[in-house]
């Protein structure tokens, strides 16, 4: 008897337990006007709500814990949350995302971590674009799609396309001719990013047809 009531007391906490968890089933991190947003899709094994969330940003990584309380009296929700991550300085940001949970629904409490994921994302600001034009030169601008670029005899590493929000919109690995095909991009303010073994040169270029 006293053995039986150990393997139900011991059952009962690992459901209680795994009831209390509240897991990350996707995370993603873009590069928006003044900062990074970032998306938390999570699950929880039992009724929760979100509370809170607090960040820090050191150097280039960002730890940003988010709060739910929870009730194991309600059902299991889904949860699809955005946190907006304000930035200054332009580069690659590696951002940390911990679940924390709370027993107290007003503030949290931090009663117990229950997932962390990790993800990496690149910010430019506009002004990081205009002030760096660098040796080559991209016509005609503005464009209808086809871009000719000359300038230094640099070998071209890769070159990416962001759109006016800072998100990476084309990426181009292997360069073989001096012709960038924009076509498939809608009319607008763009910045071509062309990386070189010495560093980056950029330009806001516009597509208008």
């Amino acid at each position: 008897m006293k053995k039986l009531l150990i393997i139900i007391v011991t059952f009962g906490s690992i459901l209680f337990s795994y009831s209390q968890n509240i897991l990350i089933t996707q995370l993603n991190a873009t590069a928006v006007v003044g900062g990074v947003n970032v998306n938390v899709k999570a699950i929880s094994g039992t009724g929760s709500g979100y509370l809170s969330n607090t960040y820090t940003v050191t150097g280039n990584v960002i730890d940003l814990t988010v709060c739910y309380w929870f009730d194991n009296t309600l059902p299991i929700l889904n949860f699809d949350n955005n946190f907006l991550i304000p930035l200054t300085t332009a580069g690659e940001y590696t951002v940390n995302v911990t679940i924390m949970l709370s027993t107290s629904q007003t503030a949290c409490d931090y009663f117990a971590t229950t997932d962390n994921k990790t993800t990496t994302v690149s910010y430019l600001t506009n002004q990081n674009f205009e002030n760096n034009k660098g040796d080559y030169f991209l016509y005609p601008n503005p464009t209808k799609g086809i871009l000719e670029y000359n300038g230094s005899p640099l070998p071209i590493d890769q070159i990416d396309i962001f759109d006016q929000t800072g998100r990476l919109v084309n990426h181009i690995k292997e360069v073989a001719t001096n012709t960038l095909n924009l076509e498939a991009l809608n009319e607008g303010i763009y910045f071509v990013r062309i990386q070189t073994a010495t560093g980056n040169l950029n330009q806001k270029i516009v597509i208008k047809r």
